[in-house]
């Protein structure tokens, strides 16, 4: 597909996103275009005395590219796509600053910097190669307060191991499951020698390190395949709410869905599950979640095709704005809990 016609699919894609916020939150929108860029305005609708819900998203579509970033979160040299969304409601917001997220580029694998603050927690850290260390020496202050291995292979707990030789980690959550490799024995005598607080994460279960909890949602138990057991985690800062799947596929998914205790409902961010693989995603499953903005990660030219055209054409269908490592690298999604912004250091 050309330049020319990935955008007119982005923009076509965005105001589909523009319809979906006007049939959720009921407000009226306006669409304008300015020389690349789409903006999306809110027309404000009264909802109560001294109330006005207001909306907008405003986007320069991308472009793909086919390098791989390093390390550090790096500035492209075009301008970044960057997708912002305002809103303002009657909700009393509690948060403590600006929120930022990384989506770290690893290749083909996972690693997740959640930063508020002094406050830092790291979701999985790829392959021990290229590994996360000197990204993380540029973000953590002092102690890494939490640290989560979704599941026990390779792709996800590989880099774990040189984060525990290097920071202080205070708690160390995994799903309990073991395995024979040799990545996880690493990985498991470098969480003992950590002498850190070590969790088995279950459904239910909350998270917390400073201002900031994250509810598990997943697993049940652990009854189910190794990426089926996956910890999947939800952060709710304010109004913006992120939903982290791990390796999860759609049995995992259908039992979410099915549960009555923690409902999903719909997020802001998603880190789509397993790679954008056909195996995760089910429609049922973003239908109920539907995401505003859809990260998946995977590795340049993998073995495994990731992500799979089924799923990146389903978060097309819900109207998700797409973003992969792949094509991005490392993605950075920052909120104060009322607007979130995109920005990825390629477009």
């Amino acid at each position: 597909m050309n330049n020319s016609a990935r955008t007119c699919w982005q923009r076509i894609a965005l105001v589909v996103l523009a319809i979906l916020v006007m049939a959720f939150t009921g407000c009226t929108l306006s669409i304008t275009t300015s020389g690349n860029a789409i903006i999306i305005s809110p027309v404000a609708t009264q909802t109560s005395p001294g109330t006005t819900v207001t909306q907008t998203v405003t986007a320069s579509p991308t472009t793909q590219a086919s390098t791989i970033a390093g390390d550090a979160l790096s500035t492209a040299s075009n301008t970044p796509a960057t997708v912002t969304t305002t809103t303002v409601t009657n909700t009393i917001l509690t948060t403590s600053g600006t929120l930022s997220v990384y989506f770290i580029d690893v290749g083909q694998g996972d690693s997740i910097l959640i930063d508020l603050g002094t406050t830092e927690i790291l979701i999985d850290a790829g392959e021990r190669q290229p590994g996360v260390v000197q990204f993380l020496k540029q973000h953590v202050d002092g102690d890494l307060e939490v640290m989560i291995a979704t599941h026990p292979h390779a792709d996800h707990i590989g880099g774990l191991i040189d984060v525990l030789n290097t920071f202080k980690v205070d708690q160390v959550w995994y799903n309990g499951e073991s395995s024979t490799s040799k990545t996880y024995s690493d990985f498991m005598n470098a969480v003992e020698v950590e002498n850190a607080q070590v969790n088995i994460g279950k459904r239910g279960n909350k998270i917390t390190a400073g201002n900031l909890t994250l509810t598990i949602l997943n697993p049940f138990d652990l009854s189910g395949t190794t990426n089926n057991n996956s910890i999947v985690t939800e952060l709710d800062y304010g109004n913006v709410d992120f939903l982290f799947e791990g390796d999860t596929e759609r049995e995992s998914e259908a039992r979410m869905l099915s549960a009555s205790d923690i409902p999903l409902h719909h997020v802001q961010v998603l880190k789509v599950g397993h790679h954008g693989s056909k195996t995760a995603s089910s429609p049922a499953f973003l239908a109920r979640v539907m995401p505003e903005i859809a990260v998946y990660m995977a590795g340049v030219g993998n073995s495994y095709g990731h992500p799979h055209k089924v799923t990146i054409d389903t978060l097309k269908n819900i109207g998700a704005a797409i973003f992969g490592t792949d094509v991005n690298g490392n993605i950075l999604v920052r909120t104060d809990g009322i607007t979130y912004s995109v920005q990825p250091a390629r477009s």
